[in-house]
């Protein structure tokens, strides 16, 4: 078990604390033991101690480094911002020998030194460079297939650059790459980089800050998102928490933040109750649903599917069945039984064509269609679904239909011509 020591920074352990929890989970998972060091204090914040006082904010900074450095261990730091902080302050005094004797001479009142020996990580950074990608997707247990997840790595993870020094900053791919080795699909999308107005808000301006949190949100739930995930505290707090208030405005936007160490620990088996995720102001039910992670909320009577075992009617009706396709007897039993994350994946569930004869037919007026069409629903949306299905829906979200006119070959048949853009700027709004 190897050792370092993590900078939890103010907000992680004051109002965050399972954000602390999923991290010491995960990293213990990753056979990693964390060094604590309870006199460690504030970064100090930059917008707001070093914009006041900038000799204060370099004193404090270097205090928490040399505290780390007499650890002896990496530091890893949990918070962006204090990343920012402790990484801009330790390139300024390395630098400068002259400002970093000077310095040592207040920190020696203290009984501390900065030599400049410490290793100072990023949490992304330190699992993306000294764990690796590669090994957590050989530890994953439960992969988060078929979910996609907005990456948001926030302004201070990778800048300033010549402080962060982890990676380009205007093309960040390693959180990516970790998020990937859980499974996940991640996307691409254009308000990657925004900030996410967290100090908009906290100078008063609620609007405008609020109004960078719903961009990002809104872009991510119109490209399909199952999560959003950082790895900031204020980031965390700005797209989670006003969630909440976009709601009473009539705005439910309902979608999940999760920071990158739950999402490692989930992958990792780590049982949800564990970290904590009934303190997100934003349900993670349905996410946690789709990962497989807890039991699926099912919308049928199980009395109801029962009778239908018991009964069969529906191999003699069904002409998938008639026909040798399929039965959907095996199915229902299966799905009875609970093997719900199985048949999602199953191409059985495409053997039905939903022609509604069941349904005529059912003595309980039930129709195994119903399991059938819930069953394709689930898998849709987590993407599980023939290339042939895919083309269709990607055609009626790009055009308003499932196939191209052609208004020349319709003239030729006296056929009035059909408007090719409203239908598309209909699914467009309707998004």
């Amino acid at each position: 078990m190897k050792k370092i020591t993590v900078f939890w920074g103010c907000q992680i352990p004051g109002r965050l604390t399972f954000m602390e929890k999923s991290t010491r989970l995960g990293l213990l998972a990753l056979g990693y033991e964390i060094h604590d060091i309870p006199e460690f204090g504030c970064c100090p914040e930059k917008s707001l101690i070093k914009n006041e006082d900038e000799k204060l904010w370099l004193l404090n900074a270097a205090r928490n480094l040399a505290l780390a450095e007499k650890a002896g261990y990496h530091l890893v730091v949990a918070c962006n911002g204090c990343s920012s902080t402790l990484k801009t302050a330790y390139v300024k005094l390395k630098g400068n020998p002259t400002l970093l004797a000077e310095v040592n001479e207040k920190l020696a009142e203290f009984g501390l030194m900065l030599k400049g020996t410490l290793k100072v990580y990023h949490l992304i950074e330190f699992l993306a460079d000294e764990v690796g990608p590669g090994k957590i997707k050989q530890l994953v247990k439960k992969p988060l297939k078929g979910l996609k997840i907005g990456v948001h790595p926030g302004c201070h993870q990778n800048r300033p650059s010549p402080a962060a020094a982890f990676e380009d900053p205007l093309n960040p791919r390693k959180y990516d790459l970790l998020v990937q080795a859980l499974g996940a699909t991640t996307l691409d999308y254009q308000s990657k980089l925004m900030c996410c107005g967290n100090n908009l808000t906290l100078a008063g301006k609620l609007e405008d800050g609020w109004r960078m949190a719903r961009t990002k949100i809104q872009e991510l739930t119109k490209l399909g998102a199952d999560a959003l995930t950082v790895t900031c505290p204020a980031c965390f707090m700005q797209f989670d928490q006003k969630q909440a208030l976009f709601a009473r405005q009539g705005d439910n936007l309902n979608l999940p933040v999760l920071t990158y160490m739950e999402l490692l620990d989930l992958a990792l088996g780590i049982l949800p109750e564990e970290l904590l995720l009934k303190d997100h102001r934003v349900d993670t039910g349905k996410f946690l649903q789709k990962a497989g992670l807890v039991p699926f909320s099912l919308p049928f009577n199980e009395e109801v599917l029962k009778r239908c075992l018991t009964c069969g009617a529906c191999e003699y009706d069904c002409p998938s069945a008639r026909t040798g396709v399929m039965s959907p007897q095996a199915v229902l039993k299966r799905f009875v039984g609970g093997d719900i994350e199985g048949l999602i994946n199953s191409p059985e569930i495409w053997e039905c064509v939903e022609c509604h004869t069941c349904l005529e037919y059912c003595p309980q007026k039930f129709g195994m269609e119903k399991v059938f069409t819930w069953l394709k629903h689930e898998a849709m949306a987590r993407g599980v679904y023939p290339d042939s299905l895919k083309a269709g829906y990607e055609s009626f979200l790009k055009t308003g239909r499932l196939s191209k006119i052609d208004d020349r070959q319709r003239q030729k048949l006296g056929l009035p011509p059909l408007s090719s853009e409203e239908p598309k700027l209909y699914v467009e709004k309707l998004r």
